[in-house]
């Protein structure tokens, strides 16, 4: 069974959907779209793997620590058109847990959300600042490692601050962990980076996922023209950034099909082939049967 669709990063697992996302996960999975819950700690990475457990098919689990989670900060993020506050915690990445999550959970499909993010680092002195990155860029070595061990691809997270490029930095660390082990893949979450950026990771065998971002921001529209079809993968990242014409919504799975439809337009091809080589991308990517 093939679905229509493919949501390679979803948050389910997230408090924003703590009151109804048995219905919400419903609502996709009865359009035949399928995801996986990206995890961004140990709570809802267990949370992601409960959850996926409960589903015979269509429900995956990626695990990891997101790296906003290697220090203690305040966030506010817009849901349903409502600023809701977040704390989150200075997490140590526990690679005892989180291979022991892998070796009994076959629904756990990759290690992530991983990376690096500079952007949320700017409150900070600039001292603390490089202290802060290069425990970023350690705990993203340790998972690349994790990656390499269990044979999952990683799902990346990378989000640069003005002075610091988190993806050359990215690139620096995954490069040479490529040479060393072929096998290294993953996909570059909510890719925002020129064309030139993309060529590099391009080199390195990584695909691209593309969110409602691209339905009303005009610099993903390049590199997307150019990247081959293989390549591309579609995702949500909700409750986050929703797809025109559901924006100012919690966004879901169900809105998928819009940034396939985006995706189209943008590229000459019909709605329907992207749908098809974007599943079929997913399913090979995250070895999903």
């Amino acid at each position: 069974m093939i679905p229509k669709f493919f949501d390679t990063h979803t948050h389910f697992n997230f408090n924003a959907f703590k009151d109804d996302s048995q219905e919400a996960m419903k609502r996709s999975l009865d359009r035949d779209i399928w995801f996986i819950n990206v995890a961004a700690e140990a709570k809802t990475a267990e949370r992601a793997v409960k959850i996926a457990k409960d589903y015979e098919r269509g429900v995956y689990a990626s695990v990891g620590l997101h790296p906003i989670h290697t220090f203690e900060d305040e966030f506010e993020e817009e849901v349903k058109g409502e600023k809701v506050k977040f704390v989150t915690r200075a997490e140590e990445f526990d690679l005892e847990f989180y291979s022991s999550l892998i070796d009994n959970n076959e629904k756990i499909v990759a290690i992530g959300e991983t990376g690096l993010d500079y952007f949320h680092l700017k409150k900070f002195p600039e001292d603390q600042q490089q202290e802060l990155r290069k425990k970023q860029q350690l705990v993203f070595s340790q998972q690349i490692e994790l990656a390499i061990s269990k044979d999952k691809p990683l799902i990346l997270h990378c989000r640069s601050l003005e002075g610091f490029d988190a993806y050359e930095d990215m690139f620096s660390i995954l490069a040479p962990a490529k040479k060393k082990n072929p096998k290294l893949r993953g996909v570059l979450h909510c890719f925002s980076a020129d064309l030139a950026v993309m060529k590099k990771f391009l080199e390195l065998g990584f695909h691209f996922g593309f969110n409602g971002v691209i339905t009303f921001a005009r610099n993903y529209d390049e590199p997307l023209k150019a990247l081959p079809q293989d390549k591309i993968l579609l995702e949500t990242d909700s409750p986050w950034l929703t797809p025109i014409p559901y924006r100012g919504k919690r966004n879901e799975s169900l809105y998928v099909p819009e940034v396939a439809k985006k995706i189209a337009e943008l590229r000459g091809e019909s709605w329907e082939e992207v749908s098809a080589y974007t599943t079929q991308n997913a399913l090979r990517l995250f070895e999903i049967n």
